[in-house]
């Protein structure tokens, strides 16, 4: 049974002239981490608010776990757990209050309860905060309390939704490790971020969405495939422009004060070489996801041009 099926899912807000959604189609592979991955505004929690039944499409089919979100959302909710991404504790309840009541209104009974409270504290640090009211503990630790009660559940389907939000570089990895360990137990993750190093290290497959549409979906390996050069080179713009560098590689516009150019090994050196002789300012690096992220989703209006003119305007 397929975690998530969506088909030409839609979705427009009363008042908007354009789509949240527009006709996203996606399947999601049981027993994995499924990261769509968009900047903000791309269409991610409006996506994770249909298929958790808090939402309805405008148009297309949602199939989770095999029920359909439309007549089907009660069996649903019985089997999904979220952290929706504007979530947030309650002021007087504890980390404790939150997970073990949580855990209790699903079902458990109390020693189930009580045993797997303390094992997500002890996952996401918590533990020592545990009887802290919550109007008492700093931003990251409200949002651990959040993902921790998600988490402690034995839902088949998890969504998170941006749960690393406002989390420092220690509490991201804690919460990385959790979201691993619950994977390892057969379970399926449905994950929003912005983030490209969270998308890298936890996802098996990715969707880029942007303006809601959705751009490509494949493993890490067919995403860096878009980008078939291996060097990254930003450039200074200052006396260079997009004709000298066309000879190189394939040039992009960042916006900023820099021109970006895709190279492959041999043009990298030409390049460094061409830039060092005329005093230009340059870094070189490998590419990465977020350069297959922002080849596709800054280079021009995706609504009115087809993918390959998205990418690389000005090869």
């Amino acid at each position: 049974m397929l975690p998530i099926v969506t088909e030409e899912l839609s979705k427009t807000y009363k008042g908007s002239r354009l789509s949240a959604l527009d006709k996203v189609s996606l399947r999601v592979e049981p027993r994995q981490i499924f990261t769509l991955l968009g900047r903000n505004g791309a269409g991610k929690t409006t996506f994770v608010r249909i298929c958790a039944t808090q939402l309805m499409p405008s148009s297309g089919t949602v199939n989770i776990l095999g029920y359909d979100v439309i007549t089907e959302a009660n069996r649903i909710r019985s089997l999904i757990s979220i952290v929706p991404q504007e979530a947030r504790p309650l002021r007087a309840l504890t980390p404790w209050d939150h997970i073990y009541n949580w855990l209790q209104i699903r079902g458990e009974d109390r020693i189930q309860a009580k045993t797997k409270t303390e094992a997500i504290l002890q996952d996401l640090e918590l533990y020592n905060a545990k009887d802290s009211p919550a109007m008492n503990l700093s931003g990251g630790m409200k949002q651990k309390i959040l993902v921790a009660m998600a988490m402690a559940t034995d839902a088949q389907l998890l969504f998170l939704d941006e749960p690393t939000i406002g989390l420092d570089p220690v509490s991201r990895r804690q919460v990385w490790s959790a979201i691993k360990k619950w994977k390892i137990q057969g379970k399926s993750i449905f994950l929003t971020t912005h983030y490209m190093d969270e998308a890298e290290m936890l996802s098996d497959r990715i969707a880029i969405i942007d303006q809601g549409r959705l751009l490509s979906t494949g493993s890490m390996e067919d995403l860096r495939k878009i980008i078939p050069q291996k060097v990254r080179i930003d450039i200074a713009k200052e006396n260079v422009d997009y004709d000298m560098l066309r000879p190189f590689g394939s040039v992009i516009d960042t916006g900023a004060n820099t021109i970006r150019v895709f190279a492959f090994e041999k043009a990298a050196k030409e390049l460094s070489e061409f830039a060092l002789r005329r005093n230009i300012a340059f870094t070189i690096s490998p590419v990465t996801l977020d350069d297959v992220f922002v080849s596709l989703v800054t280079n021009g209006d995706t609504r009115d041009k087809p993918l390959r003119d998205r990418l690389f305007r000005h090869a």
